[in-house]
């Protein structure tokens, strides 16, 4: 009986802790995703699936947005992605876009400007 007891009272203890963990998870899950939002409201994001559907209008020109995210991506900033080698007949590569700067590394402005230059870390 008291093993059957340490068994139900080990299992409980177990359960409790990884409810915990999750939560606590999740709530870190729910404010990174808040962060997120807020910025892509302050930097003016855009929903990709309203840009990159085919009923967008020919005539006018598509805005530089990331995919993943929806950030504005300026002339100079760039999409993270890979490509496959072409298995067997196939005669089209397919990209695996990732993200960019904002979504995949999670770098923003005030980091970049904060950042030291390759210049100012080297030493005489």
């Amino acid at each position: 009986m008291t093993i059957l007891f340490t068994f139900a009272l080990l299992t409980v203890t177990i359960s409790a802790f990884l409810y915990v963990l999750s939560a606590y998870d999740n709530k870190s899950i729910d404010k990174s995703e808040e962060k997120r939002q807020k910025e892509l409201e302050k930097r003016g994001g855009e929903d990709p699936s309203k840009i990159f559907n085919k009923k967008w209008d020919k005539n006018i020109p598509r805005p530089r947005i990331c995919p993943v995210c929806g950030a504005y991506l300026k002339k100079h900033e760039f999409l993270f992605a890979s490509i496959r080698d072409p298995i067997g007949n196939e005669s089209k590569q397919q990209a695996h876009i990732y993200g960019c700067r904002y979504c995949y590394l999670g770098i923003t402005d005030q980091e970049i400007s904060q950042m030291p230059r390759p210049e100012e870390s080297l030493e005489p």
